[in-house]
């Protein structure tokens, strides 16, 4: 009798197909993300080489600038990656919207999107915040289950977030000389992350149960 191989079953042939559209995605992503850095470098006179260095290396400062600021952002991408994962794997919108919404903060936060990018277009600074703020309040009042025993840790990140913001807002209005204010709008806005990132994963671990769809114990379906 011939011996079954993986590719030649159904299942293998399924993750055939799908390693093969990883790999074209892949690709296609990264043609997408070149012809997009030659766009800009051409529109703004840069070299398109910029966008792939290192930017300790580009603005030639020590490696270890912005190490801090980079960990708190690879945190919020993480998170809101497993997160996200989580919530599509169980078909529960409360999570999915959670990881959407952790991993669209980090991004922003690693590429300067509110700060930097959007004013280029003309969209102020506080737009991006205002609707970041709306979206965690929405979430918070309207899809976080009620179960979840973390509530106290979106509570405090989402107070050290909105006091990180507001101290940056006032030290545009009112610049003070020095770095206090802006070591102390990084630390607050760190210790935020930090715990906002803690919040996801337990609210994608609740929800998935070690790999089990989730189950509100609240429920009347529940077996709890």
């Amino acid at each position: 009798m011939p011996e079954n191989s993986a590719p030649n079953t159904k299942h293998g042939g399924e993750w055939t197909i799908a390693w093969r559209l990883v790999v074209v995605a892949a690709a296609a992503i990264n043609v997408a993300m070149l012809l997009a850095a030659l766009f800009v470098a051409q529109i703004r006179g840069l070299d398109a080489w910029i966008f792939y260095r290192d930017p300790s290396a580009a603005a030639g400062v020590g490696f270890y600038t912005g190490w801090i600021s980079s960990l708190g952002a690879s945190l919020w991408i993480g998170s809101g990656a497993a997160t996200l994962f989580a919530g599509l794997l169980t078909r529960r919108w409360d999570c999915t919207f959670l990881g959407g919404l952790t991993l669209l903060l980090g991004l922003d936060d690693l590429l300067l999107i509110h700060e930097d990018v959007l004013p280029i277009v003309g969209i102020p600074e506080i737009v991006p915040m205002i609707a970041y703020a709306g979206a965690g309040l929405f979430w918070f009042f309207r899809l976080r289950r009620k179960t979840f025993d973390g509530t106290i840790i979106f509570v405090a990140a989402g107070f050290l977030l909105a006091m990180s913001a507001s101290i940056d807002q006032l030290g545009e209005l009112f610049p003070t000389p020095g770095s206090a204010a802006a070591i102390a709008e990084d630390v607050v806005k760190e210790l935020g992350i930090f715990l906002w990132a803690a919040g996801a994963v337990g609210y994608a671990a609740m929800v998935t149960r070690l790999g089990r769809p989730w189950v509100d114990p609240a429920g009347p379906n529940s077996t709890d």
